[in-house]
């Protein structure tokens, strides 16, 4: 049972400090006017547009970057299908992304405080969801950049880490399955994040092995359980990664200059709001926080004291604690620039200050950890203390900054590209240099006339009588799976005209004619879709066949039997 009953107080306590973190975005109207809130509320609008016209499955987002572009096949899913349909309810999307920010607190707070009970005691780990809730990072996210997506992925983290103890260390069957849905997740919450939570995922899987009889046969597992995951998510990653090279953005090296933090951003003990040494594009101070820096550094003092006295070093998770703290804050810095430069794998994540997704579980397990140690009566008083200290320095920043409160009708339709110029298409221009046309056929050559029209967000029907051979544009940006049929016959698309760039242009003969427009998928998103429906029946095969006939038995260390 995932609440015990003992456990009651402090999973009430935690869904309470929860609604404390995002309870000023019920309380104003709107949302922050910088960074990127703007944008993912109006992709969610796009993802809820697409499947109320019919496209479940959405591809195509017609009112978005003037001429519409293939937004859903690059946006980050998790939080787009999420928020639209949460928009069928709400009828506002606004609130429906308000509302996925209130379930990944609250399921990000639970999953981490299950994973610290492996641990520790009940008010140590309960202190230390209170710092990890209101650490600046998260702050930053949520009320001034908010990303969205990057603080959905928080929720996978601790799954992740959660599954690993419970398949290596238990032996449970199910964390298999949870393991490798963990991977879907994080891949869909932020395909980025993958490699920031590779620099916990791995240290704690080698932490959990180093004493594990048949280590191989247990990595091998692990190993197909993560991989398996990545393969559900292969209808988002496959057409990702193969036909990012359509956009500006490119398959490089996406290292943004001038990211990293400096010493200042570390031991600053104010939260500026603009700052003299900008590493946000807006201005913001970016800070792991200096309680937080002074936390890691406690915990190093004192791994350092237990090597000295003790006898026989033994890894514990305060090792693993300061190994990635260390590591994580490390990669924010200019030293590390050379890493990123040289590794585009690295470089995905754009900017080096995106580590603290990763440090921000740091100085709670430390805190966890020490205050373990404590005797009952003390620990209480501590614990007492911490939270007070928390809540003083940081229930202060606990507001909306610069909000605006922009007419629903904004997010429909957006004539530049919320997701940055280079998320446009390499045979395009700038998408706001392009008039706004309220139709998308018209006759551009020739003489003739649209005798009707009936458009949907990813197809159109124009029914023509042309007097002469015609030529039409679809005010619609070109992009692979595009196809057009005059009177059921495919017919070529032209779209490199300089006069209509971009643009989908195609060639109709005299006469009456019947055209269809359709964005269908090409054979790298069939793909795709193929191998994620084949590994999901995959799972649920394997779920009820290991039920039935214990196939982990025969092979690894696994009980016959389990509840």
């Amino acid at each position: 049972m995932f609440i015990q009953t003992k456990e009651r107080f402090y999973i009430f306590f935690i869904l309470l400090v929860s609604f404390l973190l995002v309870f000023d975005l019920f309380f104003n109207k709107g949302h922050s006017a910088h960074m990127d809130g703007r944008a993912h509320i109006t992709t969610i609008t796009q993802f809820y547009l697409a499947i109320k016209s019919g496209d479940l499955k959405p591809t195509w987002a017609d009112g978005f970057a003037n001429y519409g572009m293939p937004v859903p096949l690059v946006a980050h899913q998790f939080i787009s299908y999420l928020g639209a349909w949460m928009t069928f309810i709400t009828h506002n999307a606004i609130v429906s992304w308000k509302i996925v920010a209130l379930i990944a607190t609250v399921l990000s707070n639970l999953i981490l405080y299950k994973f610290l009970r492996i641990y520790f005691k009940q008010i140590p780990s309960t202190v230390a969801i209170f710092l990890y809730n209101i650490s600046p990072y998260r702050i930053l996210n949520l009320y001034v950049r908010e990303a969205l997506p990057e603080f959905f992925a928080s929720v996978f983290f601790p799954l992740v880490l959660f599954a690993l103890y419970y398949l290596i260390k238990e032996k449970k069957r199910w964390a298999i399955i949870l393991l490798a849905i963990s991977f879907t997740g994080l891949a869909l919450s932020h395909p980025m994040m993958m490699v920031v939570a590779s620099f916990i995922i791995f240290p704690y899987l080698l932490f959990l092995l180093k004493d594990e009889k048949e280590k191989i046969k247990k990595l091998f597992l692990t190993g197909v359980s993560m991989g398996w995951g990545l393969l559900m998510a292969a209808y988002y990653l496959i057409p990702l990664n193969i036909e990012i090279k359509y956009f500006y953005y490119g398959s490089g090296n996406h290292l943004t200059q001038g990211q990293t933090l400096h010493l200042k951003n570390f031991i600053d003990p104010n939260w500026y709001y603009y700052f003299d040494r900008d590493v946000l594009n807006r201005g913001h101070f970016v800070t792991p926080g200096l309680f937080e820096v002074i936390i890691l550094v406690i915990g190093i003092l004192y791994l350092v004291r237990r090597i000295m006295i003790a006898k026989k070093w033994k890894v514990d998770m305060l090792d693993i604690a300061v190994f990635v703290g260390v590591t994580s804050l490390f990669l924010t810095t200019d030293y590390a620039l050379i890493f990123y430069e040289k590794i585009n794998i690295l470089s995905n994540i754009q900017f080096p200050w995106r580590m603290l997704s990763l440090f921000i579980f740091v100085p709670p397990i430390i805190i966890a950890y020490i205050l373990n140690k404590f005797e009952n009566n003390k620990l209480k008083i501590a614990a007492l203390t911490l939270i007070v200290a928390f809540a003083f320095l940081r229930f202060p920043q606990l507001y909306s900054k610069n909000n605006t409160d922009h007419p629903l009708s904004q997010y429909l339709f957006t004539k530049i590209n919320l997701h940055s110029t280079n998320m446009n298409t390499i045979w395009t221009g700038i998408t706001d240099d392009y008039p706004v046309k309220r139709q998308k056929g018209e006759i551009i050559e020739g003489q003739g006339k649209i005798v009707s029209r009936e458009l949907s967000n990813s197809w159109r029907k124009y029914a023509v009588n042309a007097i002469t051979d015609i030529r039409m544009a679809d005010y619609t940006f070109y992009f692979p799976g595009w196809k057009v049929w005059v009177d059921s016959k495919p017919v070529d698309i032209q779209f490199q005209d300089p006069n209509y760039r971009g643009i989908i242009t195609y060639n109709v003969p005299k006469g009456r004619h019947n055209i269809y427009l359709k964005f269908t998928d090409t054979k790298v998103r069939v793909l795709g879709n193929l191998v994620s429906a084949l590994s999901i029946a995959g799972l649920i095969i394997f779920f009820f066949v290991e039920k039935k006939k214990h196939i982990l038995k025969r092979f690894f260390d696994f009980p016959g039997n389990q509840n």
